[in-house]
């Protein structure tokens, strides 16, 4: 096994960018194209930051991906099929055995400073989040005035719907009273100039 990690570490890497540029493609495509292999089951080298660093094996596999998808017009997620079949039937348990001793060499090891770093980090994630709630509790309160604000004016507008309708109505009684009083008037009179009442 120490065979295996020696000779991963002595074999030459390439970035994305690199590979991008060999493949004649853009650095989105390269990354989607990973994805959709790793999706499958194929596996990349990662860095310390965790980005993905290409061997050439990877790139062969990358550019038969090309080939299949662009030449051949297969379909993506078979041709991703394709190639990991490829792969796992090439590469066997020599890859699976790589793939393993670098998965134990790849930890990186956890610094004082990373651990104050993660720890600041921490604290500001904490701080956004009592932020965020904070500023819920805001926006319930304000949605709650805003609602009563609304229910007073609903009401208040009702009301006075209520009371210009009362007034109304009582404007159209005493004119319906002042013409009773007026036609009554005008019948007496007629009675009085007729039977010179006194």
């Amino acid at each position: 096994m120490g065979d295996v990690i020696e000779l991963v570490a002595r074999e030459r890497t390439y970035s994305g960018r690199e590979v991008a540029e060999m493949l004649g493609i853009g650095a989105s495509t390269l990354r989607k194209w990973s994805m959709l292999l790793e999706q499958h089951g194929y596996w990349f080298l990662r860095d310390s930051q965790n980005r993905r660093e290409y061997r050439q094996m990877d790139v062969s596999c990358l550019r038969r991906f090309y080939e299949l998808t662009k030449d051949q017009l297969i379909p993506q997620e078979e041709a991703a099929q394709m190639i990991v079949s490829q792969n796992d039937t090439t590469a066997g348990a020599a890859h699976k055995e790589t793939a393993a001793a670098l998965a134990l060499v790849a930890h990186p090891v956890v610094t004082e400073d990373a651990l104050e770093a993660w720890d600041a980090i921490d604290e500001k994630l904490h701080a956004l989040a009592l932020h965020v709630k904070r500023q819920d509790e805001n926006q319930q309160a304000l949605l709650a005035r805003l609602e009563k604000q609304e229910a007073y004016i609903r009401s208040s507008l009702k009301e006075r719907d209520r009371r210009l309708t009362k007034a109304m109505n009582d404007i159209m009684d005493a004119k319906l009273q002042l013409a009773k009083l007026k036609d009554a008037e005008r019948k007496t009179s007629i009675w009085h100039k007729l039977f010179r009442l006194s």
